[in-house]
């Protein structure tokens, strides 16, 4: 018996349903894959038990189709001939919406000049301007309750007793930090998203030279600064950004550990650096809880007089 155009036959077959598995998503889009081996098995060519072949890759075509949902969904940007810097942008402001409350364990790491300290804390956020954390010490030591809500601040310092208001916890924090934070815009960083994006407009975009992260360069219509974005080509989620003032770079953003939490995307590595000042924050989350429920009670402020 000759088995040899058997063989390729099959072969062949056994090849592009392998590439249909990788590539499922944009073959069924225009079904190519299935017209094109149904075509070759019903083709004048004489070939040994092409009944068979042709009912084995029947098979197996609906066997994967129906398997299909098991596997990981295509992006559906892969769809697209051209991804337009407005899409990107829109993809982004979607899944920061999804966002509207974090509770998570942390380990809160500052660099500077002249301090390194690293403390196990307990963060809380809920929209964009309420905030609370927890510093414990070695011991599990409470050390201070930083909370943030409607503009107003106050830190609270257990082992002295006293609760700092406003302007005194900016002082505060930076003694005890070696930096000065700007919670208004660099909060959005530490849940996944850009500061002051409502104000940027892309002015250039590229892909880079591994063709996996897009380039967009923005200019922020509400002051002079620009950023530089760097977008995972297959998820469209925000990997690193740079913000620019007066030729200078004011900071960098690097957002890292994407894991699945419910549908949303969540990075549990997230650094702000300051270049100009050689400074850097940098927070590893730890068991995030997305979207659930929180306690008013949780900002709530303490009546207090304020410290001299």
């Amino acid at each position: 018996m000759n088995f040899g155009k058997e063989y390729h036959v099959a072969w062949g077959i056994i090849t592009l349903l392998m590439a249909w598995l990788f590539m499922k998503d944009r073959f069924l889009y225009s079904c190519g894959l299935f017209q094109f081996v149904r075509h070759y098995l019903r083709s004048p060519l004489k070939v040994p038990n092409k009944r068979k072949l042709l009912f084995a890759f029947y098979f197996i075509f609906f066997f994967l189709g129906a398997c299909q949902n098991s596997f990981e969904k295509v992006p559906p940007h892969f769809s697209k001939e051209i991804i337009s810097p407005a899409y990107i942008f829109n993809r982004i402001q979607n899944r920061a919406n999804k966002i509207y409350s974090v509770k998570s364990f942390a380990r809160t790491t500052f660099i500077g000049k002249e301090v390194k300290q690293s403390f196990r804390q307990t963060l809380v956020m809920q929209g964009s301007g309420s905030f609370r954390v927890d510093t414990y010490g070695l011991f599990g030591q409470a050390m201070g309750v930083f909370i943030g809500t409607s503009g107003k601040m106050q830190f609270l310092d257990p082992s002295k007793g006293k609760v700092y208001l406003g302007a005194d916890v900016k002082r505060l924090l930076e003694k005890l930090l070696g930096t000065q934070i700007d919670f208004r815009e660099h909060l959005r960083i530490f849940v996944g998203h850009i500061p002051r994006f409502e104000f940027l407009r892309v002015e250039n975009s590229r892909l880079n030279s591994y063709n996996n992260q897009y380039i967009l360069q923005a200019k922020d219509l509400k002051s002079s600064g620009k950023v530089i974005l760097n977008i995972d080509a297959m998820s469209l989620l925000p990997l690193e950004m740079t913000r620019i003032e007066e030729g200078q770079k004011r900071y960098f953003v690097k957002w890292q550990d994407y894991e699945t939490i419910g549908s949303i995307d969540w990075p549990h590595l997230v650094t702000l650096e300051f270049p100009g000042k050689d400074e850097l924050i940098r927070v590893k989350y730890k068991d995030p809880i997305l979207n659930a429920k929180i306690d008013p009670e949780t900002f709530k402020l303490i009546s207090a007089i304020p410290s001299e």
